[in-house]
């Protein structure tokens, strides 16, 4: 029964972007390196691109958003870098982002497309 529980716990973990325990548990970084070239802004609108790029989970690109907005972003700059990366990674990829952005943002979409103003 123990055994049951340590992986649901794992996957739990897992699902909700526990940072604490991805960097104990499984070696991920989620801070910025010491001599990144990159303040800790723009760095944050980087990985939102390369979540979207790569056509990651809603979870992320909602983690990775709010990450950006507390690191200073506004949700122009992040929408901005949707925009941005649309022509090189396409129109499914930024379709499919949009959803987790605006998670990150506290927006719900999906209740704002059902409403006739779509706000």
């Amino acid at each position: 029964m123990g055994e049951a529980v340590k992986y649901q716990d794992i996957l739990r973990r897992l699902a909700i972007i526990d940072e604490e325990f991805a960097s104990g548990q499984a070696g991920l970084n989620f801070g910025q390196s010491d001599g990144q070239a990159l303040d800790p802004k723009v760095a944050a609108l980087v990985r939102v691109g390369a979540l979207a790029a790569i056509g990651s989970p809603e979870v992320c690109l909602e983690w990775s958003t709010s990450k950006a907005l507390a690191a200073g972003a506004t949700e122009a700059e992040v929408t901005g870098v949707l925009l941005a990366v649309a022509p090189v990674i396409g129109l499914g990829r930024v379709v499919a982002a949009a959803p987790g952005v605006a998670g990150g943002f506290g927006y719900d979409i999906d209740a704002a497309l059902e409403e006739p103003g779509g706000h």
